[in-house]
């Protein structure tokens, strides 16, 4: 009998705990009903410590209890789950059919410039930047549907906010899925890879030219795609970039990308990928018939503290675009390698001037000086920042430290030794070797520091060559 009783005022505290659950703090009438059931019985085995022990009060309250107890479980089971994962909130429906999180993103990057003999009017920007600011809500609707809302506040040298992604998607057709909105369709494996997730400060030019024709974030979309553990294959329809100033015909382009996991094989995963893109018609900027459209390919220096570019074509009269590429990776264990090469074709529009082509390729290697090893994410085709084992802050804990090296290249001459009206194009050869260490205290922090040895080129221009030693720093928040 004393064993009972000991049971039966034992199970009090986790009644009440139940009943001051932040779920049921909302259901004020519930809430109070409970506290009253629960008032009762705390009486009634008050009682029974006083008086003599009566076996069928006993049972009456036990099977009370216990039917108390079962309510409040019911209860708390139909509440939505609040989750704090990894520093994410999140809300999720008691049938998993709606779910919403916050996700957000920042980097703060600072650089110098140490420069060669520029030409006048070069002076490459050392100081600090936001090179990302996003916060966003992602989640699911009726079960089938996935939703992101995400807003920018970063930016390459100058902080511009601007709609990153608003799409709605369809996954009721598995592996096939649907999304329309303004987002970043699926173009090359660096590009997948995520801003939070890239080995290095910036992409490798040749990657980040690639995905600028007719990809990168807050281009209006809408793609199909098919998803698995080992294979995406995706077809986008792309139009113009939120941050396009105003036109009066939008660029239409198709945008495809297949990527297929080789190997997969304990610690041992190699990436196969392959991108194309063709814009078909390229945005007017004034209207009727006789707008110009022009394609102008470049990029800056691999550390973005500054809007100028390094290397450009200038604006080339176009009717059509095309790029394609490939890309490779390989993980194994704590080492991590990746490389990629890329061709890109403009069709001139009304000249008998010869169609330029250009072409650009990058490698790179990582290694993880703790053990860590990246983490392959089927959603992407593409793999994962490093996550720490032993986070700072744990016994014997310093978090994960990753060493890397690439070697980047991107050529945009064009018949460089021909005049300027036989169609010859100098946009410039620049090569850039960076070498770094990453660290993770824990998986959502992250410092980055590159080194960057630039060198730009011009074949038939040399006074305007340049060169820079830079080194870059960037801290990381992401949840």
């Amino acid at each position: 009998m004393r064993g009972e009783l000991r049971s039966l005022i034992s199970s009090v505290p986790v009644l009440l705990m139940a009943c001051l659950s932040p779920a049921l703090a909302a259901d004020t009438g519930r809430l109070d009903a409970l506290e009253l059931q629960l008032r009762d019985a705390q009486v009634q085995l008050a009682a029974l410590k006083a008086g003599p022990h009566d076996k069928a009060v006993l049972d009456d309250l036990r099977q009370s209890t216990a039917k108390q107890h079962d309510d409040i479980r019911a209860r708390l089971s139909a509440q939505p789950r609040v989750g704090l994962d990894n520093g994410r909130l999140s809300v999720t429906s008691a049938d998993g059919a709606f779910s919403l999180a916050l996700r957000s993103l920042m980097q703060f990057d600072a650089g110098y410039f140490a420069q060669g003999k520029n030409p006048p009017g070069v002076d490459l920007n050392s100081g600090s930047n936001l090179r990302r600011a996003r916060i966003g809500l992602v989640g699911t609707a009726w079960r089938d549907w996935a939703y992101n809302f995400t807003y920018e506040f970063g930016g390459s040298g100058v902080e511009k906010a601007y709609l990153y992604s608003a799409y709605l998607q369809y996954d009721g057709l598995k592996p096939l899925s649907f999304r329309i909105g303004a987002f970043t369709p699926f173009d090359n494996l660096e590009g997948a890879t995520g801003g939070s997730n890239i080995t290095f400060l910036e992409r490798a030019t040749a990657a980040s030219v690639a995905r600028g024709i007719a990809g990168s974030s807050g281009r209006d979309a809408i793609s199909v795609f098919a998803q698995g553990d080992r294979y995406l294959a995706s077809v986008s329809f792309t139009g113009g970039r939120t941050t396009d100033a105003a036109t009066f015909d939008e660029q239409q382009a198709l945008v495809g990308r297949i990527a297929w996991l080789a190997v997969s094989d304990g610690g041992t995963k190699w990436l196969l990928n392959a991108d194309v893109a063709h814009v078909f018609k390229l945005a007017d900027v004034a209207p009727g018939p006789a707008s110009s459209n022009t394609i102008n390919l470049g990029d800056g220096p691999e550390l973005a503290l500054q809007t100028a570019r390094t290397i450009s074509t200038g604006g080339i009269s176009a009717s059509k675009v095309t790029e394609f590429g490939f890309e490779t990776a390989l993980n194994a264990g704590r080492f991590y390698a990746q490389g990629g090469w890329f061709h890109y074709g403009v069709v001139r529009k009304n000249s008998v001037l010869p169609d330029p082509r250009f072409s650009g390729w990058y490698t790179q290697a990582s290694w993880s000086l703790t053990g860590e090893t990246r983490r392959y994410e089927s959603a992407s085709a593409a793999f994962r920042a490093l996550q720490p084992d032993r986070p700072l802050g744990t016994p014997g804990g310093f978090g994960a430290f990753e060493s890397k090296l690439r070697y980047s290249s991107m050529n945009l001459d064009y018949m460089p030794t021909a005049v300027f009206g036989a169609g010859g194009i100098n946009g410039g050869i620049q090569n850039v070797w960076t070498t770094g260490l990453n660290w993770y205290p824990t998986s959502g922090l992250r410092f980055m520091l590159d080194l960057d040895d630039i060198h730009v080129h011009h074949v038939e221009a040399p006074a305007g060559d340049i060169s820079a030693v830079a080194v870059g720093l960037r801290s990381q928040v992401s949840f």
